[in-house]
């Protein structure tokens, strides 16, 4: 674990450098700690301390169900907040884990009082962060129960390129596995694989080794219009 000063970070999509005040971004120093890939950053049940920021990286959070099953709740990458879940509260309701080597900043719970308390604007875009995730959480839940197989593996796609993009082989730019999909979308490993299959044979992916390519987004937000979930623009 090392320090890094706020004003000299190079991410500019960062949630604490778009909404401090220029006085903290000058004088904040802040820890920053550098994960491997499938390593831990946030364990559930574990004692809250702080929220992180990804300074680089992507990250994947889920909670423990029934039977030990993961339930995949977000993805994040570079600027996103991760813990703030558990902000206010004794113990973690998620986990994080790396999905690529990333470099997460930590603000412990005492600073960030003090950041509410002398920053106005970093308190209401919070409050407005808080707000937009419990919206995008509810509707997601919504149509989730809603959908067959076919349309959650279609949407978890979506949200994947949502969240990490489309690279220059149009392979959704994460790695990421079968069970990731199955967690993600509420079923399980085999059916995923039966609708990965179908996807090939309609021409709307490509699966080229671990990575998965798109070959007709549009026919993929077809899948799920009716449910009027996500506007992919990349």
């Amino acid at each position: 674990m090392g320090t890094v000063d706020c004003k000299s970070c190079i991410n500019i999509h960062c949630f604490i450098h778009k909404n401090l005040s220029p006085e903290w971004i000058k004088s904040y120093v802040k820890f920053q700690i550098s994960f491997k890939q499938g390593q831990h950053i946030i364990v559930e049940g574990s004692p809250v301390l702080g929220i992180y920021f990804i300074q680089s990286g992507k990250v994947k959070v889920f909670f423990t169900g029934i039977n030990g099953k993961h339930q995949i709740v977000r993805f994040a990458n570079d600027g996103h907040i991760l813990g703030h879940r558990g902000f206010g509260n004794d113990i973690y309701p998620i986990s994080a884990v790396a999905m690529e080597d990333s470099t997460i900043c930590f603000i412990d719970n005492e600073t960030l009082n003090e950041m509410f308390l002398s920053n106005p604007k970093f308190t209401f875009d919070m409050m407005m962060f808080y707000s937009r995730e419990l919206r995008k959480m509810e509707n997601r839940m919504k149509n989730i129960a809603q959908m067959n197989v076919r349309e959650k593996v279609a949407d978890t796609l979506l949200l994947l390129i949502e969240n990490f993009g489309i690279n220059a082989d149009n392979e959704i730019d994460v790695l990421f596995n079968r069970e990731d999909i199955a967690n993600t979308a509420g079923t399980n490993v085999e059916q995923v694989t039966r609708q990965l299959s179908d996807f090939t044979s309609e021409g709307l992916i490509i699966k080229q080794g671990k990575k998965i390519a798109i070959a007709n987004l549009e026919g993929l937000k077809k899948i799920i219009s009716q449910h009027n979930q996500h506007v992919i623009t990349k």
